[in-house]
């Protein structure tokens, strides 16, 4: 017996038809409440999905690419809603912080005109790196350039490669233990 039934008066539940009848009743409710929250979940970037997460793309002006997954997509829209207003490092920081689970840190070069966007932790792109570029490159200003770079601290030793014009392999030890 759920809540509701127990709040009931007895004589609801006295008699096969009125005890389907309720049983019914809190059926439509049960699925009114979870479309209700489903609903409520498309209003918020952050957790829209399916027909919501269209009506979210539509309003910022982002081509639906129903190819993406719906995460991809999502992180398109929340960065262009970060994206809006003035260009600060803090902004275009939370934006590229958008695109990876790995912290972000932006250093101004301002006497190069440009700034580098460090991923700090990983040594590989976002998978949606040609988005992150995107982003980037429509909120910018127009004077600056900017480096996409990736740093992450090891205590062993590694190994360096480069494949220069010539095609000699030069490959390099490092040790990161002293």
């Amino acid at each position: 017996m759920t809540t509701v039934e127990k709040l009931l008066p007895a004589f609801y539940l006295l008699t096969p038809q009125h005890a389907e009848l309720q049983r019914v009743i809190f059926n439509v409710l049960r699925r009114a409440d979870g479309d209700m929250a489903f609903t409520l979940r498309q209003l918020f970037p952050s957790t829209c999905s399916g027909w919501g997460l269209e009506i979210w793309e539509e309003a910022y002006g982002i081509p639906t690419d129903r190819t993406l997954s719906e995460q991809r997509r999502r992180d398109r829209v929340l960065a262009k809603v970060r994206g809006a207003g003035v260009t600060t490092k803090a902004l275009i920081q939370a934006i590229a912080q958008s695109y990876s689970q790995y912290p972000a840190e932006v250093i101004e070069e301002s006497a190069l005109y440009r700034f580098i966007i460090w991923y700090v932790g990983t040594i590989e792109e976002p998978e949606n790196v040609a988005d992150l570029i995107a982003s980037v490159n429509e909120i910018k200003p127009g004077h600056l350039d900017w480096i996409l770079g990736y740093r992450q601290t090891t205590e062993e030793s590694i190994r360096v490669g480069s494949l220069p014009r010539q095609g000699d392999i030069i490959l390099w030890e490092v040790d990161c233990t002293t």
